[in-house]
């Protein structure tokens, strides 16, 4: 098995630019694209770091951005859905994986992809350079540890059923399909104490997707 890093740029991003001209980074994973009366759309989520006035400032710029068709936040979390073409998206090859989450500094993006082909990786490159700029800052062949696997041995049993049963019922879908509450009750656990356990682990998690942000 291969793993890669790059370093890419590419302006028609709604996210990347915005890194520079407000000073802040974010941290993410592509969601999902799909075409809708012939017209492409595109999902997107991140964590956003920063000074607190920097992250209103990028927050604001939200609603003037055109290709931002919705878009929600909670605390530091922004979820997007965007009109339009992706051209990575579309030079994107299924067979590939992301090992870690995808980084977003000073008008770049970082992203760790894992293959069982080298040739997968170093077409991706050959194609992405098509249409931003691109470099590659490692290529290697490893068993890669995936990010998610990182987390899970950290979690205790009870934060683990937590967030698995909090996926399974659509609490992280958008929009939301059921409430704490009614997560605890088919937990068969008091409301406080479930919540304590999702937060516990959700914590966990999220010191998981900003790591990869320190030394960027």
């Amino acid at each position: 098995m291969w793993t890669a890093k790059f370093k890419i740029r590419h302006d028609d991003c709604w996210l990347v630019p915005k890194t520079s001209k407000f000073n802040i980074s974010a941290i993410g994973i592509p969601l999902n694209s799909y075409e809708k009366k012939g017209i492409k759309y595109h999902n997107g989520m991140c964590f956003l770091k920063g000074k607190k006035e920097d992250k209103l400032k990028f927050l604001a710029s939200l609603k003037k951005d055109k290709t931002i068709k919705k878009f929600t936040i909670k605390g530091d979390q922004v979820f997007v859905l965007i009109e339009g073409d992706d051209n990575i998206a579309n030079v994107f090859d299924a067979s590939l994986f992301f090992i870690k989450p995808v980084v977003a500094n000073k008008g770049y993006e970082y992203w760790e992809l894992g293959s069982w082909e080298r040739k997968s990786l170093t077409e991706f490159y050959d194609r992405v350079k098509n249409v931003a700029k691109i470099e590659i800052l490692q290529l290697k062949k490893q068993t890669p540890a995936v990010f998610v696997q990182q987390a899970i041995p950290k979690l205790t049993e009870k934060q683990r059923k937590a967030i698995e049963l909090a996926h399974e019922f659509g609490y992280y879908s958008y929009p939301r399909k059921i409430s704490v509450e009614e997560l605890a009750k088919k937990a068969k656990t008091p409301r406080t104490t479930f919540q304590e356990h999702l937060r516990k682990a959700e914590a966990k998690m999220m010191n998981l997707l900003i790591e990869p942000m320190a030394g960027i």
